[in-house]
């Protein structure tokens, strides 16, 4: 059996997005929600608009909350599609014997 890649992908990446997209809107309207996890989110992926910068204003969050969904997207659906492939790939080999 052989998995569909489009649809791994975006079945792992759209939960994954839409997670951090709360956890993100939530640490920012809250001051102690996730200050350590986005703090940690951060310094993986630095952008201006981090959670904690004190001086930003209200669009320059949401320009945030977008770099941090954006980075997230990118980086499930790129392991959703590496562990997919590989297991095409060993599913293909397992049926050749």
């Amino acid at each position: 059996m052989r998995l569909n890649l489009k649809a791994l992908v975006i079945s792992t990446a759209a939960p994954a997005v839409l997670v951090l997209g709360i956890l993100s809107v939530w640490s920012r309207l809250s001051v102690t929600f996730g200050t350590y996890f986005m703090q940690a989110y951060n310094s993986i992926h630095p952008h201006p608009f981090t959670a904690l910068h004190p001086a930003l204003t209200w669009y320059e969050h949401i320009y945030g909350t977008i770099f941090d969904m954006l980075y997230a997207g990118i980086d499930v659906a790129f392991l959703a599609g590496i562990v997919g492939f590989l297991y095409n790939w060993i599913a293909k080999r397992s049926e050749g014997e």
